[in-house]
């Protein structure tokens, strides 16, 4: 649309009105000719003055002054504001309400030479960045990672370091955001982009190839129906509603992507303004707008989804999403332990879909409890050393071996275990061996807990097996295939999962010295091998969500040495 602006003064006409009218310009901003100029916001009825009386009335018809009802204008120019406001144009025209009819422009005000608005066939794309994020609902289905804000932003109130150290500052999460920063700029990512010269974070999603043939068997029902995402639109200069679209283009066949085109114009109505600490992001977040799967076959490699923005010819990548390779699956076989004392213990009673869909899935892993079974210690032969002195320790009236005592639990349940147990590794192998393919969760109503101090229980939930010998010197830990949930934990499937990615060779996401690329302050994350809780014992935002695993985790999972690769 095209045409000259509008002036104060502009002459208007009503067709049941019986004079003309002028449009009378609330602001003194923006002028034109040295007279302001009209916009949107110029709507009222002090805005439209008419000085004649309104034919509707065939009998004694009143002022116009007195009846007209403006609603809003149309036909504006939508890329260029003021204040908020679009400006008028010669044809733009606003409705009446009472009459019912189109209020036009007669006379733009405009003298001698006439100031045109550029035809919107030749208008530029808008500058802004395409990010993929997952929607709220998730709860660990599939994979997704990104670069949270909180994680390089001072956005989140610390106030105590992982060693108590007072902190009392809001400080990034991530204790090295340069390094996290890299992580997902260019890890891994297929041709890092940087849009309009602007740092561009890439996101991973993680999903199952919806294929079993004979040339690969493991493919899985599971995201058959494709993954839905969220889109959000980060603007780096004011966006309008135009034609520009949002392309999707994936060069690998088995990538499927629906729609491959979006109008940006769906993609800003939600308008969101997040503080970062010392600046601010504008952006529009759509729900659930595209759905991406893998069908027909697997990913040899990491694959790209390219997002581009198109208008009138004009094409700029804007975003990216990385497909995490798929075309090994390996699987993680589970030996589960009822360890009786006294009363049988319970576990969850969807732990194992747990393990199978909201969890080690996201490292494309399938988690498989092979047995499930009891191992009863009063049934053990009563002259045997170990069982003496492992009743002798951990089996009392209580019911409580105290916090401190479960690493020695663990310890000495694994030598009864691998000495009488009906599933110990086969070939004598100890369960913490390299001959040894599978990981073995040993759970029991003892307790290990000590007094109720500073406001909680002193407490071990869970605690897996781990070489800290070489930890000293070159930090290394070499992460065992075993792992005990404790009576007050048995129906959290948080601490069964948590346990388990440490038998899957991760620390802690809070820890330093473990060989782990990234730090963050202990409490603050959705990530599974974070803590419910800060170090001053206030709860971590996302307790009853902390179901993510980063995708530098994934990486770390696959190489744990219980894996199974060849089944």
């Amino acid at each position: 649309m095209a045409g000259q602006f509008v002036k104060n003064g502009a002459t208007l006409k009503c067709p049941l009105c019986s004079s003309s009218g002028t449009l009378v310009v609330s602001h003194t901003q923006v002028q034109l000719q040295d007279t302001p100029c009209a916009t949107n916001g110029d709507k009222s009825s002090t805005n439209l003055v008419f000085g004649g009386v309104c034919k509707k009335w065939r009998k004694s018809p009143p002022p116009c002054a007195s009846v007209i009802a403006p609603t809003q204008w149309k036909g504006v120019a939508t890329d260029i504001e003021i204040d908020g406001e679009f400006m008028l144009l010669e044809d733009s025209t606003i409705m009446c309400s009472t009459g019912g009819v189109d209020i036009a422009i007669e006379d733009t005000a405009q003298i001698d030479v006439p100031t045109d608005l550029p035809d919107t066939e030749n208008a530029l794309l808008k500058k802004f960045l395409v990010n993929i994020r997952r929607p709220d609902d998730y709860m660990g289905e599939y994979g997704f990672d990104w670069l949270r804000d909180e994680y390089i932003y001072p956005i989140e109130m610390v106030q105590f370091d992982y060693d108590g150290t007072p902190i009392n500052s809001n400080v990034p999460i991530c204790r090295d955001p340069q390094n996290i920063k890299n992580e997902y700029k260019s890890k891994d990512v297929l041709n890092p982009i940087t849009p309009y010269g602007e740092d561009y974070y890439t996101s991973w999603l993680s999903i199952f190839p919806d294929t079993t043939t004979e040339e690969f068997s493991h493919g899985s029902r599971m995201h058959e129906n494709g993954i839905d995402l969220d889109i959000e639109i980060e603007e780096l200069e004011p966006l309008i509603n135009d034609d520009t679209e949002i392309v999707f283009e994936a060069n690998n066949q088995y990538i499927k992507i629906v729609p491959e085109k979006i109008r940006l114009s769906e993609l800003l109505s939600n308008k969101i303004t997040k503080n970062l600490g010392n600046s601010t992001r504008e952006y529009y977040r759509t729900s659930k707008m595209i759905n991406v799967k893998c069908e027909g076959g697997a990913l040899s490699s990491h694959e790209e989804i390219k997002i581009f923005a198109q208008l009138e010819g004009e094409k700029e990548e804007v975003g990216k999403l990385m497909i995490y390779k798929n075309d090994i699956i390996p699987k993680a076989e589970m030996v589960v332990v009822n360890v009786v004392t006294g009363s049988p213990a319970t576990l969850s009673g969807d732990y194992q879909y747990a393990f199978k869909f909201q969890s080690f899935n996201q490292a494309l892993i399938r988690a498989e409890v092979k047995v499930d079974t009891r191992f009863d210690i009063n049934s053990l032969p009563s002259g045997d050393f170990d069982v003496i002195q492992f009743k002798s320790n951990y089996i009392n009236a209580a019911g409580n071996i105290g916090a401190n005592g479960a690493d020695g639990f663990l310890r000495d349940l694994k030598t009864l275990y691998e000495r009488y147990g009906t599933h110990s590794p086969r070939n004598n192998a100890l369960i913490d061996s390299n001959n040894n393919a599978r990981t073995y969760l040993f759970y029991t109503s003892i307790i290990a807990q000590t007094n109720f101090q500073n406001g909680r229980y002193q407490r071990t939930d869970g605690i897996a097996t781990a070489d800290l010998s070489n930890f000293s010197n070159c930090s290394c830990v070499k992460w065992g295939n075993a792992f005990t949930m404790f009576g007050t934990a048995l129906i959290d499937n948080y601490v069964v999962v948590h346990e388990a990615g440490h038998s899957l060779s991760l620390p802690h996401a809070f820890e330093e010295g473990f060989p782990k690329p990234h730090v963050f302050h202990k409490g603050f994350t959705d990530n599974v091998m974070d803590y419910i809780q800060k170090v001053d014992g206030s709860a971590n935002p996302f307790t009853g969500k902390m179901v993510s695993f980063y995708k530098w985790q994934w990486d770390i999972m696959r190489s744990d040495r219980s894996l199974i690769f060849n089944y």
